[in-house]
């Protein structure tokens, strides 16, 4: 789909992605290699945040797009690229394992360029940062799937969950970022507060970019033990959270999961507009710092 975020440590699969630089904002994207009746709205999707952060320069690759294919897509995103006035570094096709270059902006041979993805200075900071590497999207679309187990245990607890106050709801999420480990009970007392609009504005509104990891962390688990009827919820704000921490792919995974449940949750139509807007989560930074927050 449309605007879906580069970020999240993953090897891209049939995708096209779009790498910039210049301007007031770095704008990275990928979306899915269009069917050839699809090509010019996708392409439009993926330029146009480019064009408003005024980028200067994109480097684009094709991944498993083969040669005959590749070569005619190249050169329409050529000329895309050049119609929005911006200069196009590179583009380059990967297919297993190896690089070629369809446009001829280096002497490339016939048969590629062999490369590891594995041995790559960034998978290996990533590792020594402690942030998960996933090796496709598949794989991340996993990480946020259900628990078959914990949601039943989740689902015996909602029959016996009481509300809770705000301040308690925000007692247990600041101990759960602190590491806490969240039980069922705890788990379903949370799902049935966020399914009032303040509480549930309370669980996202203040959350911070130096904590969007821990938050992660945390809604990641709800979202997995959640049942499907209390799931958009805690979707929408794991996708808010991987968002502000600069995970793009794992909030376009979590939205999936929230859209499945609730086509139109307003959180998450934010966020996707977000996504789709490529808009930088040092942003939510200057709403921070007014007087007044919208709910």
């Amino acid at each position: 789909m449309a605007g879906r975020s580069l970020s999240g440590y993953i090897q891209p699969e049939k995708s096209l992605v779009m790498l910039t630089f210049g301007g007031e904002h770095q704008v990275h994207g990928r979306i899915d290699l269009p069917p050839p009746g699809e090509v010019e709205a996708c392409l439009d999707s993926l330029l146009l945040p480019a064009v408003r952060h005024q980028v200067r320069g994109i480097l684009l690759v094709l991944y498993d797009s083969g040669p005959r294919f590749g070569m005619k897509l190249a050169r329409r995103l050529a000329e895309r690229v050049a119609e929005c006035d911006i200069d196009l570094i590179g583009c380059l096709r990967v297919q297993d394992g190896r690089w070629f270059d369809p446009l001829g902006f280096h002497d490339v041979p016939e048969e590629g360029v062999a490369f590891d993805i594995d041995a790559h200075p960034i998978l290996a900071q990533a590792v020594f940062d402690g942030r998960m590497v996933r090796r496709s999207r598949h794989e991340l679309a996993g990480s946020v799937a259900p628990l078959p187990e914990a949601v039943a245990e989740t689902e015996a607890a909602l029959e016996r969950a009481v509300s809770l106050k705000t301040y308690e709801v925000g007692r247990l999420i600041d101990d759960a970022v602190a590491g806490a480990v969240l039980s069922a009970d705890q788990v379903a007392s949370l799902l049935l507060a966020l399914r009032d609009p303040q509480q549930r504005d309370a669980a996202w509104g203040g959350m911070s970019r130096d904590e969007a990891r821990a938050h992660v962390r945390l809604w990641t688990d709800v979202v997995r033990r959640s049942p499907e009827d209390h799931l958009a919820h805690p979707a929408a704000v794991l996708a808010f959270a991987a968002w502000l921490s600069g995970d793009g792919a794992l909030a376009w995974c979590a939205l999936d999961r929230c859209f499945a449940s609730e086509r139109h949750h307003g959180l998450g139509v934010l966020v996707a507009q977000m996504l789709d807007g490529a808009v930088p989560p040092t942003a939510w930074d200057e709403v921070l710092l007014r007087p007044e927050r919208p709910a």
